[in-house]
C-alpha cells in the first residue's frame, strides 16, 4: 500500500466497507462528525454463526470490516485503509484540519492516540474473546457442547472475565480523573468515537448480554458510574443517533431485497 502523504482533497471521496454489528460503526461516525463525502457499502453476518460474508475479501484480503476506500479528487490512485485505529489515525492526519476530533495540544493528540490503540490492542480482544467463548457450546459438533461449555466457563472464570474487569475499572478511573465527561480535554474527541464500540455498544447498551456472559448479577451502571454517565452522553450525541438511525434504515432496506452473501470461503 502506498501511503499519500498530503492534506485531504475536498472532492476526496470515502466508500465504508460495513459490516453489521461491527467496529464499522465508528468509523461511519467519524465520517458523518468531519462532514466527509462517504458511501456505505453493507455487509451482513451469518444469523447464526455470526461470521462476515466472503464477500469482504473482495473489498480487502483479512475479509474484516471496517475497510476504508478513499478516491483521491486530484487523480491520485484510489486507496484501501483497514483497521480501525489506523483508519482514524490517518482521518485525523489528512482530514480534521480544524481540530474537530484531534486536540490542538500536543500532548492530547499523543493522549488520543493512546486510546486508539488502547482500545484495539487492550480492551477489545477481551470482549471478543468472552462473546466467542459464550457461544462456543452453540456452535461445538453435538456430543462435545457440554465439553465446549466447561472449557470456555474455565477460561472465561479464570482469566478473561478477570481482565476485562480490571479495564473497566481503569477506564472508570481514567473518567474520574480527567473530571470533564469526556476521556481526552474537556470535548469529545477521536478517544471517545473509538471506545465507543467496546464500552457503550459492547457493554451498557448490552447490559443482559455482559450479565449472561459474566455471570455478574450486579447493576455495571453502579459499579462502573463514570463509564454508564459517558455512555448515556454518547447515546444521546445527534450525529451518533443519526448514523445509527440511518444504518438501521438502510439494513432493513436491505434485507426486505434478500441479498445473496456466501458465507464459507473456499480454499
Amino acid at each position: 500500500m502506498t501511503m499519500a502523504h498530503q492534506p485531504g482533497h475536498p472532492e476526496d471521496r470515502f466508500i465504508l466497507h460495513w459490516l453489521d454489528d461491527s467496529r464499522s460503526q465508528r468509523i461511519l461516525w467519524l465520517l458523518e462528525i468531519l462532514q466527509l463525502d462517504y458511501e456505505v457499502k453493507i455487509y451482513l453476518r451469518h444469523p447464526e454463526t455470526w461470521r462476515g460474508p466472503v464477500q469482504l475479501f473482495d473489498a480487502h484480503p483479512t475479509g474484516k470490516a471496517p475497510v476504508l476506500e478513499i478516491i483521491f479528487g486530484d487523480g491520485r490512485p484510489s486507496m484501501k485503509l483497514a483497521e480501525s485505529g489506523f483508519i482514524m489515525q490517518y482521518l485525523l492526519r489528512f482530514y480534521d484540519p480544524n481540530y474537530i476530533l484531534n486536540p490542538t495540544e500536543l500532548g492530547q493528540q499523543l493522549e488520543v492516540d493512546y486510546w486508539l490503540h488502547y482500545s484495539e490492542g487492550s480492551l477489545q480482544h477481551l470482549s471478543i474473546t468472552l462473546l466467542i467463548n459464550s457461544v462456543a457450546r452453540h456452535i461445538a459438533p453435538f456430543g462435545l457442547k457440554g465439553m465446549a461449555k466447561l472449557v470456555t466457563k474455565g477460561l472465561n472464570n479464570g482469566y478473561y472475565i478477570h481482565e476485562w474487569r480490571l479495564c473497566m475499572q481503569y477506564l472508570d478511573d481514567r473518567l474520574a480523573q480527567n473530571g470533564t465527561g469526556f476521556f481526552v480535554g474537556n470535548k469529545l474527541t477521536a478517544a471517545d468515537v473509538m471506545l465507543s464500540f467496546p464500552i457503550f455498544e459492547n457493554v451498557f447498551d448490552n447490559l443482559d448480554g455482559v450479565r449472561e456472559i459474566t455471570h455478574d448479577k450486579r447493576d455495571l451502571r453502579k459499579v462502573w458510574p463514570n463509564l454508564a454517565k459517558w455512555s448515556r452522553m454518547i447515546k444521546n450525541i445527534p450525529s451518533y443517533k443519526k448514523v445509527n438511525q440511518m444504518m438501521d434504515e438502510e439494513v432493513e432496506d436491505l434485507i426486505a431485497l434478500n441479498p445473496k452473501f456466501d458465507y464459507v470461503k473456499q480454499t
